[in-house]
């Protein structure tokens, strides 16, 4: 074994290179082969221009000039006051940096010792906050190409030489595999130090691994590209990133160690790898696949169910049926796996009345009932069979015909999404200019929310229900239990929730939706009150009333503007509103309880779950906050809905009710950098399976799930309750103040910016 971290040694690192192709060798039968292999190359140009341009020592210089500068005064309240103060300062200096640029120098300055943190700075400097206000950020890897990469031969699926199966090299994640070679720990520094010098806080990290069907690569590599994982994680550093060092510059560089040596030490490192999800088709899920998940710390499977109609299954040479979906589905739930569906209306042999009977399919049954749905409308593209289907006239997505047929579809879908689904993605990310035919509407998201809008209608999925950036007066946050039949099991979605989210777009355009610039319209419903005959008597006689001095009297006249105006607002809500939607409010924090009918079941496969209720997700929403650095290190306005008790109070919930139901054992599939979250609260790493497992006293609570429903502060209340009857009295009650004034906090801050 080589000494060096970083080295062509490695197994993942030579098949990464042995397989690819360079484009110019690519023989292309077809004109939009050759359209799309220009744009990678032009991609890729790019891409090694960037990386090759040096910054001289004198111009960081001066970007730390004008940071300085940029910083000189108050902090920013708002993102308004901080273009107005870096206009000026672009004056000044004569330049316009980027955020990446402003980013690097601002924390030079703060390495040296020259400035103090400032988190509404690193707030409004962080570059495309939707990469981490789900809580973690996600980074995406790809596995080698090569004929290993899938058995199969799906006639939609894209085979372009040097590319792992059913992949195209103008992927955005693709064409960053292939820059560094389809090397993981190349990969991952790549990704991960691009987010930090977007000012993301690189610290909880989900992965997710795309290319081919995993299960169909070689042991070894699958073994070792796991270690590699664990590897970059455990030596990235975040700071060196944001001080613009790249690659394994930003790296602390040391010799590979086991896959299970890596995950130890991964257990206490800065970057922890709090999920991995692996991708693969439905027949390969056996329970000796299902072992081997579980040993490279897999949290999270998705599965290519593709469509649950079997004649169009056999159409598309898809080489399975819905059965193996269903068992595939039903193995993963058993023992504790999050499932991740994927599924393809528009395919070859369908219509919309036959995918609406799909998505009735897995909207209504228990037997494909799953936690993430990622839908991929067939596009024909380069490389594929239906490529040549299509120029033979055999085959026309139906989207080519009208493209409002898929738009409604959708809509229609997303309408009726559960409460527990999330819609990671409802397209694929396939760039328009290796598109043949299909949708090529590459916003299809945000029409699929014009025409919801359009209809007062709304998407209830998780995605869409996020609290993000935007947290909301926090004294009406509610614990919910929702109960659901999947798979052979009961399930429970326990989750802290917020107000009504709106109507039409997703968490963030909600979100935004009363802080955006005012329009002309809304400007004159604002004066409406000064130019209405009858307010202007009302302001006339309250003025008089008030008597006094001018001031007086011009304060009494906008009270009563202001009286008009709320019961203006009450009338339009009372005419217009419609009654709340339960299902539809913000989304705080979630937790995935199951209970197997058959408690035994995982137990032939991994024996220390038998006779546990399973908890197979724990999700905290909201801008990443860093798990390991201290709570002096959070500004006092920063009001984040991470780390104040929201997950301790799902935790414990969730233990409430497995006790009430009987259960004396509970367990956690967790992902190996948060192992030690569970075990402060009691729980051990048992078997081969790499569960988090704690025994349970009994409990007399109602078996109702409803029952357990209550507010936020209630729930904690009753946690910590709990808890200090069956722990040291001590301990138990400084964790759940420690709960409650962590919510206590949130309230008071959420409170003070409302200004309530």
């Amino acid at each position: 074994m080589a000494m060096d971290g970083m080295t062509d040694d490695y197994l993942t690192a030579r098949l990464g290179k042995m397989y690819m192709v360079p484009s110019n060798e690519v023989i292309t039968s077809s004109e939009a082969a050759e359209k799309h292999l220009r744009a990678f190359e032009q991609g890729c140009e790019e891409w090694m221009s960037y990386h090759a341009q040096p910054i001289a020592e004198e111009e960081l210089e001066g970007y730390e000039s004008f940071v300085l500068a940029l910083l000189t005064g108050p902090d920013f309240k708002n993102e308004k006051e901080y273009e107005t103060r870096i206009q000026a300062v672009r004056r000044e200096f004569k330049t316009t940096l980027s955020k990446p640029q402003i980013v690097r120098a601002y924390y030079r300055l703060r390495e040296s010792g020259r400035i103090p943190r400032n988190a509404s700075f690193e707030k409004i400097t962080t570059k495309k906050s939707v990469r981490s206000n789900s809580g973690v950020v996600v980074i995406t890897v790809v596995t080698a190409p090569g004929r290993f990469s899938c058995p199969n031969d799906c006639f939609y699926c894209p085979d372009e030489p040097g590319q792992p199966r059913s992949y195209l090299s103008t992927e955005p994640a693709v064409a960053r595999a292939n820059q560094n070679e389809f090397d993981p720990v190349r990969q991952f520094y790549d990704r991960a130090g691009t987010l930090a010098k977007q000012g993301h806080t690189v610290d909880k990290v989900e992965i997710i691994v795309l290319g081919g069907t995993w299960s169909h690569y070689p042991r070894d590599y699958q073994e070792e590209w796991c270690r590699d994982l664990f590897y970059a994680a455990n030596t990235f550093d975040e700071q060196l990133s944001k001080l613009g060092e790249k690659g394994e510059k930003a790296a602390r560089v040391r010799p590979r160690r086991s896959l299970l040596e890596e995950q130890k030490l991964n257990e206490v490192a800065v970057t922890k790898i709090i999920g991995l999800t692996l991708e693969t088709r439905p027949d390969h899920i056996t329970p000796a696949e299902v072992r081997r998940l579980r040993r490279y710390g897999c949290t999270r499977v998705q599965i290519g169910v593709q469509h649950t109609n079997d004649d169009i299954l056999i159409h598309i040479n898809r080489g399975h049926d819905r059965a193996a979906a269903v068992r595939a589905t039903r193995l993963l739930k058993i023992c504790g796996f999050k499932v991740d569906l994927h599924l393809m209306p528009d395919l070859p042999g369908s219509d919309p009345e036959k995918d609406w009977v799909m998505f009735e399919d897995v909207l209504f049954g228990e037997d494909l009932q799953a936690d993430h749905w990622k839908i991929y409308p067939c596009e024909v593209t380069p490389f594929t069979r239906i490529e040549t289907w299509y120029k033979e006239g055999k085959f026309m997505p139906y989207t080519e015909k009208d493209p409002r047929l898929l738009t409604e579809l959708l809509a229609r879908v997303k309408a009726q999404v559960h409460p527990w689904i999330r819609l990671n993605r409802v397209i694929r990310d396939i760039p328009e200019v290796s598109i043949v035919a299909g949708n090529s509407l590459t916003n299809l998201r945000q029409a699929i929310f014009e025409v919801l809008k359009s209809r007062g209608q709304c998407c209830r999925c998780i995605r869409c229900r996020e609290v993000r950036d935007w947290p909301e007066t926090a004294d009406g946050l509610r614990l919910r239990v929702r109960e659901y039949r999947s798979s052979g099991g009961r399930e429970f979605f326990i989750s802290i929730e917020g107000g009504h989210r709106g109507f039409g777009g997703g968490a963030t355009q909600r979100a935004l939706a009363g802080g955006q610039k005012a329009t002309k319209k809304e400007k004159n419903q604002r004066k409406a009150p000064y130019r209405d005959a009858n307010a202007q008597k009302e302001m006339k006689a309250a003025a008089l009333a008030a008597g006094g001095s001018r001031e007086e009297r011009k304060k009494a006249a906008e009270a009563a503007v202001q009286k008009l105006r709320e019961a203006e607002a009450e009338k339009k809500v009372e005419e217009e509103q419609p009654a709340a939607d339960d299902d539809n409010a913000t989304l705080y924090g979630l937790l995935r309880l199951r209970f197997n009918d058959d408690d035994k079941a995982p137990g032939p496969i991994f024996p220390e779950l038998s006779g546990c209720a399973l908890i197979r997700e724990l999700h905290v929403y909201g801008t990443l906050v860093a798990a390991g650095r201290a709570e002096g290190d959070r500004a006092e306005d920063d009001e984040r809905p991470q780390h104040i008790g929201i997950g301790k109070t799902l935790m414990g919930t969730a233990e409430l009710i497995a006790a009430a139901h009987g259960y004396r054992r509970i367990s956690v599939i967790a992902g190996v950098g948060v192992r030690n979250y569970y075990r402060r609260l009691g729980y051990v790493l048992r078997g081969d399976g790499q569960y988090l497992i704690k025994e349970l006293k009994p409990c007399q609570e109602s078996h109702s799930a409803s029952s357990f429903e209550a507010s936020f502060v209630e729930a904690a209340l009753r946690v910590q309750q709990r808890a200090s009857r069956w722990r040291p009295g001590r301990t138990a009650t400084v964790l759940g103040l420690l709960t409650l004034v962590g919510a206590a906090l949130f309230i008071q801050r959420s409170l003070k910016k409302s200004g309530t």
